[in-house]
């Protein structure tokens, strides 16, 4: 049978309208909310060629009940990039003298926040107001920052770190907190680490976990720790400027201000400091003092601001209307900019965008800390036999294990990513076919690519056993008696649910819908979706980036951490397996790039297989400055940051 009609005509409906669930984003303490999602009603009715679609949808969280009422009307009108025919020219900026005002992606800034375990922006490191321990450089190589030396033990269970001397953190409020010393690095990398602190909702508490236990500074310039689990990229990763790294904040100010304090005042070292923040709106740094302890980190401009919109046509329309200076844009948005009068500048690292089959929880011991070896907990994602998730020694045996594998390469082969790649991303992206791996690196082959296969994708599953939990799915489309229902969540990537992010949910939730599956994209607040990846409770595949998804993070890099039980209180790309665990474990622990190669290419061979992790397309994570106002500013190269090395922003 041939579905590319119904397909196309799903596609644009999609993209018209979001059939989803909005919940406001919520605080730092991201780990209480227990959201139930009931989901009405869904009728489509087809009169021709338009299409009418109600869907009410009702959200309970702390008791709350939100009804959301949507009505989209689509037609099979052939999708296609939008043409423009005049493109946008460098409008007179209306910005203040001296300052440069950048539009932001995002669903909440937050607020002011001055703590690692109050989940302390980890991107200070990347606008200059705080400094972590190494930096990159544009040949990968390693450069030192807040750190001079390290050496590491011959059997890879510890490591020595010299930490620079006569550096000093900038005064807040009228608080001096003197000179940073190693006590101040160790103090907080253990804040922020669940291990030594297990109420640290940091984003990278469960990360540092499964890396490493307590720093100890054993005198002002020197830390030692002990590894839980050698990963050879930890100076280039986990304590980088290009990667999940930590900004280095004041012991003194913590003890000696309190809690409450350092959690609404970011006291650190880097060459800016916070001159005003307005929760969820903006917020401006300024040059701390103009004599910053590095010399090439002195900044070019003296007052920066960003604002927050989330809508990304709105950063366009301020951009275009001279109301910002810089803006964060689309792909198709920035097709419309005339680039002799715009610069685009990145830090190189292109989103990738894929499916992640949450819920297979394959391991049944703790891989490592203090709990190495004991049993895991009942595993709540097993309860009910869901078609996606294979459950190890259920009554089907290993079958119940093949079953879900298949169906899940069913929907990996329903996906049209070149349609994806051409309709949101106006053609500037690249396809995805499994993720954390880039198709343009030399290293790819072709016989690791999804083909777009929709009728194969219904002949597979229809050749399973039709035993599985089928939820409210209908029986009157292309698999009859073998439909089941399914959700897709959009993660927090570029954006969340109201960015491209959303927009890629609702186009691979409708070529499910397309082979017949009764599907839902889902878009609440990542505050309350984080509880349950954290908690390993979490059965709806969900599009992100998952940790790694990156076009600029080198293929030897060691993946799969987020993908065991090493990163057991922290988050997780939803599935653990034993055999992802040794995979990891030789990357991280290869003594050369070729040998941690040859892994990551058994590692790819295994997700491959088992279809946890397919694609969808890489984003373009770019900016776009107004050149009238910005003369340059070129970011370093980041595998984990799409803004970064704001000191070397400079205004005309």
């Amino acid at each position: 049978m041939s579905t590319n009609g119904k397909l196309k005509l799903l596609f644009g409906l999609l993209m018209g309208g979001a059939m989803i669930a909005t919940v406001a984003c919520g605080g730092a303490d991201d780990v209480a909310a227990e959201p139930i999602i009931i989901r009405e009603t869904v009728i489509v009715t087809e009169k021709g060629e338009d299409v009418i679609v109600r869907e009410t949808v009702i959200v309970t969280e702390k008791g709350d009940t939100e009804t959301v009422e949507v009505v989209v009307t689509a037609t099979t009108a052939p999708i296609a990039p939008e043409v423009v025919e005049d493109l946008i020219k460098a409008p007179d900026t209306q910005t203040p003298a001296g300052t440069a005002v950048i539009a932001v992606g995002g669903t909440t800034m937050g607020s002011e926040n001055g703590r690692g375990a109050n989940q302390c922006c980890e991107g200070l490191k990347n606008t200059g107001v705080g400094e972590t321990l190494y930096r990159r450089a544009a040949d990968d190589s390693t450069l030192n920052w807040l750190a001079t030396d390290f050496t590491i033990a011959s059997d890879l269970s510890s490591a020595t770190v010299t930490i620079v001397s006569g550096v000093s953190f900038q005064v807040v409020d009228g608080y001096d907190a003197g000179m940073m010393t190693a006590a101040d690095v160790a103090w907080t990398m253990n804040d922020a680490n669940s291990v030594t602190n297990p109420e640290s909702i940091h984003g990278q508490a469960g990360d540092f976990a499964g890396l490493w236990g307590e720093w100890t500074a054993v005198d002002d310039t020197t830390i030692t720790f002990d590894f839980t689990a050698y990963d050879s990229t930890w100076k280039d990763d986990y304590v980088n400027q290009s990667g999940q790294a930590f900004t280095v904040l004041s012991k003194s100010a913590f003890e000696d201000k309190g809690a409450d304090w350092v959690a609404d005042h970011i006291v650190a070292t880097g060459p800016y400091q916070v001159e005003e923040w307005l929760r969820d709106e903006s917020y401006t740094i300024a040059n701390r003092d103009g004599t910053h302890w590095l010399a090439e980190l002195e900044p070019k401009t003296d007052r920066i601001q960003f604002v927050q919109v989330s809508e990304p046509t709105t950063r366009l329309s301020l951009l275009r209307n001279g109301q910002v200076d810089m803006a964060h844009l689309e792909p198709k948005d920035a097709a419309k900019l005339d680039l002799t009068e715009f610069t685009q500048t990145t830090a190189g690292g292109a989103v990738q965008l894929g499916i992640f089959f949450s819920g297979n929880l394959w391991e049944d011991v703790y891989a490592g800390g203090d709990k190495a070896g004991q049993p895991l907990p009942t595993k709540a994602t097993f309860v009910h036999d869901l078609p996606w998730i294979g459950k190890p020694g259920s009554s089907h045996g290993e079958g119940d294990l093949e079953q879900a594998r298949l169906i899940r390469r069913a929907l990996a082969i329903a996906v049209d990513r070149d349609l994806v790649n051409e309709t949101l991303v106006a053609g500037l992206g690249n396809v995805v076919h499994v993720e954390y791996f880039s198709t343009t690196s030399p290293n790819w082959d072709a016989k690791w690519e999804y083909p777009y296969d929709p009728d194969g994708a219904i002949d597979l599953i229809k050749a399973q056993d039709n035993d599985y939990n089928h939820g409210q799915a209908g029986k009157d489309g292309p698999l009859g008696d073998w439909a089941f229902e399914i959700s897709i969540y959009a993660g927090p990537e570029l954006g969340g649910g109201s960015s491209i992010t959303g927009e890629v949910a609702d186009a691979v939730a409708g070529f499910w819908s397309d082979i017949g599956l009764t599907t839902f994209s889902l878009k609440f607040s990542y505050a309350t979706f984080r509880p349950t990846v954290v908690g390993r409770a979490n059965t709806h595949p969900w599009i992100t980036s998952c940790d790694k998804g990156r076009e600029s993070n080198p293929w030897h890099f060691p993946k799969g951490l987020v993908q065991t039980t090493l990163t057991r209180g922290g988050f997780a790309c939803g599935f653990e397996s034993p055999e992802i665990l040794g995979f990891y474990r030789r990357m991280a622990e290869a003594s050369d790039s070729a040998s941690a190669t040859i892994a990551a290419n058994e590692y790819l061979d295994y997700v491959y297989y088992q279809n946890l992790q397919p694609g969808v397309v890489s984003i373009p994570d770019a900016f776009y400055f107004n050149n009238k106002k910005i003369k340059s500013f070129k970011m370093d190269l980041a595998a984990a940051s799409n803004l970064n090395s704001l000191w070397n922003l400079e205004l005309k």
